[in-house]
């Protein structure tokens, strides 16, 4: 499989970008290409993975990170997360924090660990994902930057 990335940077890929949001059952209303670093990876002409970092401050947020039914399993998730972890590095952020329901697992392998919400710096934890769209019950990760 011959995967492409590129920035989301006008109206037309975002909306394909917050469609394969919504198919893949995550949030997407309050991302916006303007202000943060979305990613879509392409097979051809077809999206079929999307992240995204938010930063605040000296940290990120990782979001978005969803890969097209008939893909998962082929690396497009892990191609996408190191991608965003060298575009951590390459700003010098601290930290990476992130939000999951379903794929703390996958997270773990990638080396980020378990923490409360209480330890999650003030401008993070004032995003909409952590504010308002994901529900408390969801496990906070954080992987520091080397």
């Amino acid at each position: 499989m011959e995967l492409t990335y590129r920035l989301i940077d006008d109206t037309a890929s975002f909306e394909a970008f917050r469609s394969l949001l919504k198919a893949s059952s995550l949030p997407a209303d309050d991302l916006n290409y303007k202000r943060d670093l979305l990613v879509g990876y392409y097979e051809g002409d077809s999206l079929v993975g999307t992240g995204a970092l938010e930063i605040h401050g000296n940290y990120a947020l990782l979001r978005s990170l969803s890969v097209k039914l008939g893909i998962r399993g082929k690396s497009v998730g892990t191609t996408i997360t190191e991608y965003l972890l060298d575009e951590a590095r390459k700003k010098k952020l601290k930290a990476i924090y992130l939000l999951t329901e379903t794929a703390r697992g996958f997270f773990l392998k990638k080396g980020f660990t378990e923490v409360q919400r209480d330890e999650v710096p003030a401008d993070v934890k004032a995003s909409s994902e952590f504010s308002q769209v994901c529900p408390v019950t969801a496990v906070v990760m954080v992987l520091p930057i080397n």
